[in-house]
């Protein structure tokens, strides 16, 4: 699933903010969208983090 730091004022339909943010590794507030996507393993540059179960 697609996560953004464009977060607006009330979270969009289907959208969730990351509540514990800073421990996922991620460097903003965040939410994830409800966005599905399929890349290459190759395209991917590096892992920020992980979701916590919380989040999940």
């Amino acid at each position: 699933m697609a996560i953004t730091s464009q977060l607006r004022a009330s979270a969009a339909l289907g959208e969730v903010w990351v509540k514990d943010w800073t421990a996922t590794g991620l460097i903003k507030p965040s939410a994830i969208k409800p966005v599905f996507a399929t890349i290459e393993e190759a395209l991917i540059i590096r892992k920020l983090g992980a979701l916590l179960d919380a989040d999940k």
